[in-house]
């Protein structure tokens, strides 16, 4: 199964409430205390768009790579829309490389969860190193997962006119990973198309994400809980990091 081959259309949908205005106002006042001003950005796993078109839209150069071709279409149309020029492609953020250097490298939304493997996670910093201009940013979030174990794991059924979507999650908590079973009937035409994907999210302690960093050449600068300055703490949810080059 290709995890965001189906889900890709009904994507927007499901993080619609979202205020992804708010992710840039706080990416900003996290470069503003680096007193830095990037003139490029390159978003990673950048899905539809949703984090990188904000940027766009205050006059950022802005670009975005996602490994599903499915979700890269759906940035495109909606930068199409917007009238803004972002540059878009298909790319593993595992093995990326940039046309030239980029000033700020952004990753959001639970991108590096999906990385479940700490050797293929040390290559996106790699390469995220390799990729960012000298004295550039790497501003990125992980999900820090602590709320799942309490959550009910019972099926979830969301029924909308033109999709239902049923989902249940398990976390093992052996391996930190977080699995997501979904199966989704969207409307087509007068039918109805099934899918089936199974997503994994792995939690990540802030040490050891310091330390990976460290070992692709980057600079750990700062790690906030999420949407403030603080530091992380037991009831965190979110994390983001800072880091340089």
């Amino acid at each position: 199964m290709e995890t965001y081959k189906g889900l890709a259309e009904i994507y927007d949908y499901l993080v619609s409430g979202v205020d992804f205005e708010g992710w840039a106002d706080y990416l900003e006042s996290i470069i503003a205390l680096h007193n830095y001003t990037p003139g490029t950005i390159l978003d990673l796993a950048c899905g539809t768009g949703n984090t990188i078109i904000p940027m766009a839209r205050r006059g950022y150069s802005s670009g975005g790579i996602d490994i599903s071709s499915e979700m890269i279409d759906l940035a495109e149309k909606k930068a199409i829309e917007a009238n803004l020029k972002i540059t878009f492609k298909v790319a593993d953020i595992r093995s990326f490389i940039s046309d030239k250097p980029v000033d700020l490298i952004t990753c959001f939304h639970d991108g590096l969860n999906y990385i479940i493997d700490s050797t293929e996670l040390l290559e996106v910093f790699i390469k995220t190193a390799r990729n960012l201009s000298k004295g550039g940013l790497f501003v990125f979030d992980l999900n820090a997962l602590k709320w799942i174990p309490s959550t009910d794991s019972s099926p979830v059924i969301v029924e909308e006119e033109d999709f239902t979507l049923i989902y249940n999650t398990e976390y093992m908590t052996g391996t930190s990973i977080w699995k997501i079973d979904l199966t989704c009937f969207s409307k087509a035409g007068s039918l109805y198309k099934k899918f089936r994907e199974q997503h994994y999210e792995r939690a990540y302690q802030p040490e050891f994400i310091c330390e990976l960093l460290v070992k692709a050449g980057l600079k750990p600068l700062k790690v906030f809980d999420a949407f403030t300055f603080d530091l992380p703490n037991n009831k965190s949810k979110r994390h983001f990091y800072l880091a340089t080059i």
